[in-house]
């Protein structure tokens, strides 16, 4: 079920030849779409061999449309890095703009001061089910994954840092940034914002039945998949406030991000599924 991607980082060669697009295009650069906007393109990423799904190999993804769905669904991620030769994993809220995800971190600490001296690994990983087999072996998990291997870029300036929170907000509560009091500019300044270039991506898929018994296909158990998926319950209000006003329509409704139906889609035989079963 994991990513087994190449746990070596990108190649030199991969940052210097970003580090030297952006010198080109005088950074920062941004064209601050709403989250998750699709882009013109939708192609396919060009994966280097190392950091492509080897372990069923069948279930990886590298086309934009397939990893955009699943980066648009989600609120956290795991980022890792290393910090005086030893790993760190931290998980953070993130979210994407374009072909770049984005973090934001206090100004101070270990993660602003390591986050952009190194390459960086970040997981995304949405769990849609449980599957239950003949055997103990033969159980596993439905999930959707993405992971993606990069050097981090620091947003700078108070206007580019504020358009990027503004999109992450937006990306989330569509509505809800315009009805916020204004951010002051000592907030700002005391946030980092960072993001990292999707290019080394691979995102991998399960969503199956059980694979077949091949020992005793009759023995007397059930099989199958328990879906399952985020659910968001009924908003609470603050009860420390004196004055609440009403519950805004868009919040009543809320639902989440997340549009997957889990389920056995994907399983061998479901109509239009893709085979991802070998």
């Amino acid at each position: 079920m994991r990513q087994d991607t190449d746990r070596r980082a990108g190649t030199a060669s991969t940052g210097r030849d970003h580090d030297a697009v952006v010198a080109r295009r005088g950074f920062p650069f941004f064209s601050f779409k709403h989250a998750g906007a699709p882009m013109e393109n939708l192609s396919s990423f060009d994966t280097a061999p190392e950091h492509r799904v080897r372990r069923k190999a069948q279930r990886a993804a590298y086309d934009r449309e397939t990893v955009y769905s699943i980066l648009d669904a989600g609120y956290f991620c795991h980022v890792a890095f290393v910090v005086d030769a030893r790993p760190v994993v931290v998980p953070m809220t993130y979210w994407r703009e374009d072909d770049f995800v984005y973090f934001h971190s206090a100004a101070a600490g270990r993660f602003a001061n390591a986050f952009c001296s190194g390459e960086v690994c970040i997981s995304i990983c949405h769990f849609d089910g449980l599957v239950l087999g003949h055997s103990a072996i033969n159980h596993s998990m439905n999930y959707r994954s993405v992971v993606v291997h990069g050097i981090a870029e620091k947003v700078e300036g108070q206007e580019h840092k504020r358009a990027a929170m503004k999109n992450f907000f937006t990306g989330i509560f569509h509505s809800r940034w315009d009805q916020l009091r204004p951010l002051r500019d000592a907030e700002i300044n005391a946030v980092n914002v960072f993001r990292l270039k999707l290019e080394q991506v691979a995102a991998k898929i399960r969503d199956e039945l059980p694979d077949p018994e091949r020992f005793m296909p009759d023995w007397p158990v059930w099989t199958g998949v328990i879906p399952a998926h985020c659910a968001f319950a009924e908003p609470v209000a603050d009860p420390r406030m004196d004055f609440q006003p009403p519950l805004p329509e868009d919040l009543q409704a809320f639902r989440g991000k997340d549009g997957h139906v889990p389920g056995c889609l994907g399983a061998p035989g479901a109509p239009g599924a893709p085979d991802r079963s070998m």
